[in-house]
C-alpha cells in the first residue's frame, strides 16, 4: 500500500510541477535538527534486595537528528522526514519487576530494547497533503497534536493551549529521544470561525522503543474535534468539543488493571468524549486567563466494563509590562480510580497516547488516578531567557487503586503504561522544579531543568526512599 501511495505522490507532484513555470526552489524547502541532551537520575530508593546497590543513580547521552525536504504548491504539500536517535550510558540494573517498575528514564529505554548503546535510523515524517478552499486531507505518516488542531491567534490563549490543552490524550511524545507518528488519514475543514478535524490512524513504534519504523500491532484510533476560534463581539476565545475512539486488540499483551483477577488479557474498547473552553482578559494592570478541560470515558476494559472521568480547572494573571513579564498560573487537574477492585467496572482514567511529560515535567506520573494541584511561575528577564518554576502536590484519587505512569502503547508487546499499588495511601508527592530555556541564536537553543520529588507515603509504602531528583542539559540546533 505504501509503495502505491508514494507513486501516487510522486505523479501528484510532476503535474503540479509541469504546471508551474516557477524554480524548483520556489517549492522545496529542506530542514534539519540535532538535539544532544545528558539526563541524570536518582529515583526512589528500592528497599534492600529489590536492586542492586545504587541501580536508582545513573547518568546517560542521547541524540536525535532529524533530517526532511518539504515540497509545497498551492494545492498540494509533501514531505518526508528521517530520524535517527543514539543513545548510550543506558543502565542495565534498573529495569525491575513489579511493584517497583523502571527506576527512571534510563530504565525504560532499556527495558524495550535491553542494550545500553542503541541506535537506529528511520522514517519519521512521509505524508501528502491536499488543500482546496477550507478543505486538507492528509494521508501517509504525520504527526498528530490533539487539542492543537488549531492555533489561537491571540498569544495569551496559544501559549496556553500549547502547554495546558494540548496532547493530554494523544500526542507525539516529543521529550522521548523517538518520539512517535501516526500511519493513517486526517480530513480537515477550516474557516475564521470554526474548525472541524477527523483522524483514523495507528501509532508507530516509539517514544522509549528505538526501533519505531513499525507500528503497533493492533492499536487503533479514531477521533473528531469541532473547535469553536471565535465569537463576535466578544472575549478571545477558543473551545473545543472532541470524541475520541481507541481499540488495543493485542491479545498477548496484559493490560494493567487494579482488580482481585489482576491484568485483563481482553480487548480495550474505550470512547472518550470532552470539551475544553479557553479565554483571556484585560484585567488592571495584567492579563487574566482561564481554562475548563474536562472529559468522560465509556466502553469495555479487557472482561469488565469501563466508565471514568478527568478534569482540569486552571487560572493564570500575568503582568507584561513589569520586568521579566511575570506569568502565574495554578489549578487543578484530576482524574478518577477504581475504588472497588471486586466490581466488574474499571474506574481508572485512561490516558490513551499523551505526551505525558508535557503535564509531568518529573515524569513519574501521570494523569490517571491523580489529583494534581499546582502553582507556576514563568518569567522571561530577557527575550531570549525564559525560567520557568513549578509545584505540584501530587494525590492518588482512589488509594485501592494504583500509582500509575507511562505514555501509552509504544511497541507490540508491552502495554506502555505501570503501576504500583498504593496501599491504601493517598499521598504521592510534593514536586519542585525549575527549567530554562536560552534562544542563543536563531538556530541555536539551550535547555535545562531539575526536579526534586518529596515522596509520599503512597511512594514510601513501596520504597525504602522517599526523594528522588531528575534533570538534564540540552542543546538543539536547527536548520
Amino acid at each position: 500500500m505504501r509503495g502505491v501511495v508514494a507513486a501516487g505522490l510522486v505523479a501528484m507532484a510532476a503535474a503540479a510541477w509541469a504546471a508551474d513555470e516557477t524554480s524548483w526552489r520556489d517549492h522545496v524547502t529542506f530542514n534539519a535538527s540535532l538535539r544532544v541532551r545528558g539526563e541524570f537520575v536518582d529515583w526512589f530508593d528500592p528497599p534492600p534486595g529489590a536492586a542492586t546497590n545504587g541501580a536508582e543513580r545513573y547518568a546517560f547521552f542521547a541524540s536525535r537528528l532529524r533530517a526532511g525536504v518539504r515540497v509545497l504548491f498551492p494545492h498540494l504539500e509533501m514531505a518526508v522526514e528521517l530520524q535517527d536517535t543514539r543513545l548510550t550510558g543506558l543502565p542495565n540494573d534498573a529495569s525491575l519487576g513489579a511493584p517497583f517498575g523502571a527506576l527512571g528514564p534510563g530504565a525504560l529505554y532499556f527495558l524495550n530494547t535491553h542494550d545500553t548503546t542503541q541506535g537506529e535510523p528511520f522514517i519519521r515524517l512521509g505524508f501528502a497533503t491536499l488543500r482546496r478552499g477550507g478543505f486538507a486531507a492528509t494521508l501517509g505518516r504525520f504527526e498528530y497534536r490533539e487539542g492543537l488542531e488549531t492555533i489561537p491567534a491571540d498569544a495569551t490563549l496559544a501559549t496556553v493551549k500549547r502547554t495546558r490543552v494540548a496532547e493530554r490524550l494523544v500526542g507525539p511524545f516529543e521529550f522521548t529521544h523517538v518520539g512517535r507518528t501516526f500511519d493513517g488519514g486526517r480530513l480537515v475543514y477550516d474557516d475564521s470561525w470554526w474548525n472541524a478535524t477527523a483522524v483514523g490512524v495507528r501509532t508507530s513504534q516509539g517514544g522509549f522503543e528505538i526501533s519505531a519504523n513499525p507500528e503497533v500491532d493492533d492499536v487503533w484510533l479514531a477521533g473528531l474535534a469541532l473547535t469553536l476560534k471565535r465569537l463576535p463581539f466578544a472575549l478571545p476565545i477558543d473551545a473545543r468539543l472532541f470524541y475520541l475512539y481507541y481499540s488495543d486488540e493485542r491479545p498477548d499483551v496484559p493490560k494493567l488493571d487494579n482488580g482481585i483477577a489482576g491484568p485483563q488479557t481482553g480487548a480495550l474498547q474505550i470512547h472518550t468524549i470532552g470539551a475544553h473552553a479557553l479565554t483571556a482578559f484585560d484585567a488592571g494592570p495584567g492579563i487574566v486567563d482561564l481554562l475548563g478541560w474536562g472529559a468522560a470515558q465509556t466502553g469495555r476494559w479487557g472482561n469488565l466494563d469501563h466508565s471514568a472521568w478527568a478534569y482540569a480547572l486552571e487560572a493564570g494573571y500575568q503582568l507584561p509590562r513589569l520586568p521579566a513579564a511575570p506569568w502565574l498560573r495554578g489549578g487543578i487537574d484530576r482524574s478518577s480510580g477504581d475504588g472497588d477492585p471486586r466490581d466488574g467496572t474499571h474506574e481508572t482514567f485512561f490516558q490513551l497516547l499523551p505526551t505525558a511529560r508535557t503535564y509531568a515535567q518529573f515524569p513519574f506520573f501521570n494523569l490517571m488516578n491523580l489529583q494534581d494541584v499546582f502553582a507556576e511561575l514563568v518569567l522571561r528577564p530577557h527575550e531570549r531567557v525564559t525560567l520557568r518554576t513549578d509545584y505540584h502536590w501530587l494525590r492518588v484519587t482512589e488509594g485501592r487503586d494504583f500509582w500509575y505512569s507511562g505514555g501509552g502503547a509504544q511497541k507490540d508487546d508491552l502495554f506502555g503504561y505501570s503501576g504500583t499499588p498504593a496501599r491504601g495511601n493517598h499521598e504521592l508527592a510534593h514536586l519542585v522544579d525549575l527549567s530554562l530555556t536560552v534562544t542563543i541564536t536563531s538556530w541555536m537553543t539551550l535547555g535545562g531543568y531539575y526536579g526534586h520529588a518529596f515522596g509520599g507515603d503512597v511512594v514510601t509504602g513501596t520504597f525504602d526512599g522517599g526523594d528522588a531528583d531528575y534533570g538534564f542539559i540540552e542543546t538543539t540546533l536547527r536548520y
